[in-house]
């Protein structure tokens, strides 16, 4: 696990550790906060590894966050539940195909709405990769974290998401843009290597580049 910020830890469930699969563990004031859940039992080992560094259980763990419905930031959704008790959230055009796949009952967001952890955790609908794909913005700590709203390499160059995995790519690139309304400087997303510093200025060239 990488401690981006104090509080804000990453953890590359990639087989090859090279960020190209990542989730997120907040330890907030107020309980930790997990976004996303990956895939497969070594995972979830990482986890609980990760909670126990920060003197954490699966026990702390207050919310889970979704970013979207695809099975690698789901499959391990329905065990977590199980060791952790914790709510379930995730965009509301995103919950019935969550509980669908995995039998766990998911809570209902809206974009705009403010969670109460670590100084305020705000929901934005970004769709395209799929109907109800958002990010997670930390607006005390100027952290986008975006899950699929982005791809990127080993180097932190920013692409679209693929259009094969895409609902609809050409939404899924037009409303990148979205995030230029957010103050941000760090950006943390699934695939590929976080950005650290600049953030937000990444995103602008990007959406630059694919008008």
């Amino acid at each position: 696990m990488v401690e981006i910020l104090e509080g804000v830890h990453s953890i590359d469930f990639s087989e090859a550790q090279d960020h190209s699969r990542e989730l997120w563990v907040l330890d907030c004031p107020e309980g930790v906060v997990l976004i996303d859940t990956g895939m497969g039992e070594a995972t979830l080992d990482k986890i609980e590894a990760e909670l126990a560094l920060i003197g954490k259980t699966w026990r702390d763990v207050e919310v889970v966050l979704i970013t979207h419905r695809h099975g690698d930031h789901t499959r391990n959704l329905k065990r977590v539940r199980e060791l952790t008790n914790a709510r379930v959230m995730a965009h509301r055009d995103e919950v019935s195909a969550i509980k669908n796949q995995t039998s766990v009952d998911v809570q209902d967001l809206d974009h705009g709405e403010r969670l109460p952890y670590c100084g305020g955790i705000e929901v934005i609908h970004v769709p395209g990769h799929t109907e109800g794909n958002c990010c997670y913005y930390l607006p005390r700590k100027r952290v986008m974290i975006a899950g699929d709203t982005v791809f990127g390499d080993e180097e932190a160059n920013l692409l679209p998401p693929p259009e094969r995995y895409c609902l609809d790519v050409e939404q899924a690139t037009k409303e990148i843009e979205r995030l230029l309304s957010y103050d941000f400087n760090v950006l943390l997303y699934t695939h590929g290597k976080d950005v650290t510093e600049e953030a937000k200025k990444k995103i602008r060239d990007l959406v630059g580049r694919t008008r």
